[in-house]
């Protein structure tokens, strides 16, 4: 009879490897087995094997219930030919003969030694709505160990069956062999020495709907079977019921574990378990406390209560570190403690909760997680790398770069890993925002505690401003929509950040004096001391310091532009007001030197260079006159002043130069000699080429300058008196005044002259010099007055003392002449046009006229 059952049994699980395939062949041959070799059981020994069979079956699920796959479909078990193959078994049984009795018996008793059952095997077995879950696996190993027996005993059973039957056995036996070599781990099908592991560790779907069947057949069978059999019927289903009873999950511990016990369990992480036990413990205190306890029990009380209260320190510690460490923790262990901080927090604010399973502190528990939260990201901020500045001039600036990808990743981790541990209405987001909001804040503060150098101001400031809120860090894609910037509140307060900007400013003031300071030696060293010429660049004399003052300005600006306007303003005020000094300070230095230099050509040279950088500098700070008017036309009229004076030192040249040859003119000397105008004439020339590496419009005003200075130093030697042209050498002079007025204006229309008013003055002279008759003098006045209305009467008379002419009626005439054309109301004098009122005439004649 044990054969028999191992026999279908091992049969039943052959087939669950192909259902399809087997079901007609299994179906055969338990049948004809049954009816050869149970044809001679008596209803007592069919009992016998029926109760075997349910007490090895006794977890399999009713008809009305069939379990299903995963995926929600029936197991391909329930489609195979297990379930028939019981309902033929137990028919078999009950048609089983008298004769067959001694064959059975045999063959049970030569299996039992081998087949032994334990019943523990497969009291397990899980009904169809319940897998068994088993977290070390050897009770699901058992279950299919016994199952598997049990199959191998109805094979066994079959296979001695009578004589007859051996070779239809055989076969099927090959059949089902070849079918063990299904792939995958639900359809592999183990011997007797090999266990099949389903991935968790319990019983594999298909033998679980196999067994299902198995067991609705038999027990169809069992109903079929007269009403002499429905006891044992009854027996089985209730076996099977009492088996399918699933146990509770957590069983509540009956008593608290010791002091030091649950402080271990806290300590190794076990927090649920230490939480339960904890909460015993409280009851038991709470439960003691309420009842009148004797003066002796007093001190144990106070113990336990001091306990109780440092046992609740070191899980809300630990609690408290756990939230900290979240991003470094794995999720169990933060679940484990979100847990029971929600369910502390509920009965801290839920009045239904008995007030002694609540396990107060000194802070509300989330007001311990929000400063858990806090602290946790204070510490990871404080730990973003930050080096010296004698390491990293850039220390700052990296620092700030790190500590913007540290916010993302962690920001980033709360929303994908944190967040998921805690419930909905926690505001796990917000809260890490807002707390490193606050303690990105307070870390920058402290950073400004320090000396800090300009280019770390601004790599402050413009992290604060344009960096943190953008979609670098805040802005990232990577933490929307939990973190919203528009809902933000500033980083920084107005009052730092103008703290900042005024830290900044001063601070650059700083950097740009040392800066120019730097280039005005670097000039000095390497052109004036070294006596180079300056470089030509495009035709013009060139300056290196107008690009490196120009390009550090327009560098200045642009960066404080991307911080806001108004820094923008403050760095144009610091720039212009730096600039007034500087070019001050440039022109005075280079005075300086040039009085120690004998190098005279090469002073022209510089000059130059330097009237055209500086008016480089001063057109483009033009460009932001908008923004700053007021101090942009300060520095403009510095600077125009500055390249005035550089211009100045070239005429004062010219006219230190030409000054000695120009006090020779107009002597008696002069009447035969060509020597001292040539060489005027050659030093106009070479100041013609120095210009030409000028550029506009400095190069007009001081070709201007020259030839104003040029005609007022020829036409003054006239006024000096130092000579009279007597007994008709008048004649003589004024031909060479025009011949020589002719020179200069040839000379200065080749170099552009603008100024072309002056051509006349001294032709104007040269026809009153060279009038005959002296009645005659009087009708060139009216010329020589209207081109120049600034001449005076001591102009005149000057002129009159040149031409020979010191007193007399004729020198009366022409002076009243004069004077009245002056009363003129016609007589405008036009100020841009002022030489005779420029040179000023002596009051006394030399004592010996110069002949």
């Amino acid at each position: 009879m044990d054969s028999l059952a191992g026999g279908v049994k091992e049969k039943a699980t052959m087939c669950s490897t192909n259902p399809f395939e087997d079901a007609e062949t299994l179906e055969q041959v338990s049948l004809e087995s049954m009816e050869n070799g149970g044809e001679n059981l008596d209803s007592a020994e069919k009992s016998g094997v029926i109760g075997k069979l349910g007490s090895e079956l006794t977890s399999v699920p009713s008809d009305s219930e069939e379990p299903t796959s995963p995926d929600g479909q029936k197991s391909i078990l329930q489609r195979s030919s297990l379930g028939r193959l019981s309902s033929r078994l137990w028919s078999g049984l009950r048609k089983d003969g008298e004769g067959k009795q001694e064959q059975r018996k045999s063959v049970s008793e030569d299996q039992s030694e081998r087949w032994r059952l334990s019943g523990s095997e497969l009291t397990s077995v899980p009904s169809d709505s319940e897998e068994p879950k088993s977290p070390d696996g050897p009770k699901a190993l058992l279950k299919r160990s016994g199952l598997g027996r049990l199959s191998s005993r109805l094979r066994s059973g079959l296979g001695k069956d009578g004589e007859g039957k051996q070779e239809q056995l055989k076969p099927v036996n090959e059949d089902q062999s070849a079918h063990r070599i299904l792939s995958g781990p639900e359809l592999s099908v183990p011997g007797d020495t090999e266990e099949n592991k389903s991935p968790n560790g319990s019983l594999s779907p298909l033998k679980r709907g196999g067994l299902g069947r198995l067991s609705s057949k038999i027990l169809s069978g069992l109903r079929k079977d007269g009403d002499g059999k429905q006891g044992q019927m009854k027996a089985v289903a209730e076996i099977t019921a009492e088996e399918v009873e699933t146990p509770p999950k957590h069983k509540e511990p009956e008593e608290p574990l010791s002091v030091m016990e649950i402080h271990d369990l806290i300590n190794k992480g076990v927090l649920e378990e230490a939480h339960l036990h904890l909460l015993l413990l409280k009851k038991e205190l709470d439960a003691e406390t309420s009842k009148t306890v004797q003066e002796g029990a007093q001190s144990e009380l106070l113990r336990k209560t001091k306990d109780m209260e440092l046992l609740c320190g070191t899980l809300r510690d630990k609690l408290k570190s756990i939230v900290k460490d979240s991003l470094n923790n794995a999720e169990d262990l933060l679940t484990d403690a979100v847990k029971i901080i929600v369910e502390e927090d509920k009965k801290e604010h839920d009045p239904s909760y008995c007030e002694a399973s609540c396990l107060k502190g000194p802070q509300e528990w989330k007001e311990l997680w929000r400063e858990a939260v806090q602290e946790g990201v204070r510490e990871r901020i404080a730990s973003v790398p930050i080096a010296k500045r004698e390491d990293n001039q850039s220390w700052l600036a990296v620092h700030l770069a790190l500590l913007g990808k540290s916010i993302v990743d962690d920001l980033g981790s709360v929303k994908i890993m944190v967040q998921k541990c805690y419930p909905q209405d926690f505001g796990v987001c917000d809260t890490y925002v807002a707390s490193s909001h606050q303690a990105v804040s307070s870390h920058l503060q402290k950073i400004m505690q320090q000396k800090l150098e300009v280019n770390e101001w601004y790599a402050l400031l413009n992290w604060t401003i344009n960096c943190y809120e953008s979609d670098k860090i805040m802005g990232n894609l990577v933490l929307k929509p939990e973190v919203n910037t528009e809902s933000m509140d500033p980083l920084l307060d107005k009052d730092t950040l103008e703290n900042m900007k005024t830290n900044y400013s001063t601070g650059l003031q700083v950097q740009l004096k040392h800066c120019l300071e730097n280039m005005l030696n670097i000039e000095s060293e390497k052109n004036w001391e070294t006596e180079d010429d300056p470089e030509i660049l495009n035709g013009y004399y060139h300056s290196e310091i107008q690009i490196d003052i120009t390009e550090m300005i327009h560098r200045y600006v642009a960066t404080s532009r991307e911080i806001g306007t108004d820094l923008e303003e403050r760095v144009l005020f610091t720039c212009s007001e730096e600039l007034k000094r500087f070019s001050r300070q440039f022109h005075n230095t280079f005075m300086e030197w040039r009085t120690s230099s004998s190098n005279s050509a090469l002073q022209k040279m510089h000059a130059i260079a330097y009237i055209n950088s500086f008016s480089n500098i001063k057109t483009e700070m033009d460009k932001y006159k908008e923004k700053c008017p007021a101090q942009i036309e300060q520095l403009n009229n510095e600077l125009d002043k500055v390249i005035q004076d550089f211009g100045a030192t070239l005429l004062a040249d010219f006219i230190q130069e030409t000054e000695p040859y120009f006090k020779k003119l107009m002597t008696k000397r002069w009447l035969s000699c060509e020597d001292d105008f040539e060489k005027i004439t050659e030093i106009i020339e070479n100041h013609s080429e120095l210009y030409k590496k000028m550029k506009q419009p400095c190069f007009q005003k001081c070709v201007n300058d020259i030839h104003y200075n040029a005609v007022k130093g020829y036409i003054t030697q006239i006024m000096k008196k130092n000579y009279s042209c007597k007994n008709r050498k008048h004649e003589r002079a004024a031909a060479k005044i025009k011949v020589e007025s002719e020179a200069l204006r040839s000379h200065f229309d080749d170099m552009g002259t603008t100024s072309k008013w002056l051509h006349s003055a001294a032709q104007r002279l040269s026809d009153i010099i060279g009038v005959k008759n002296k009645k005659d003098i009087k009708e060139t006045i009216q010329p020589l007055f209207s081109d120049f209305p600034d001449i005076s009467k001591e102009h005149v008379s000057a002129v009159l003392y040149f031409r020979g002419i010191t007193k007399g009626p004729e020198k009366q005439a022409i002076l009243r002449l004069l004077q009245e054309l002056k009363r003129s109301p016609d007589a405008n004098v036009n100020r841009s046009r002022l030489l005779f009122g420029a040179i000023v005439v002596p009051k006394t004649n030399a004592c010996l006229p110069l002949t």
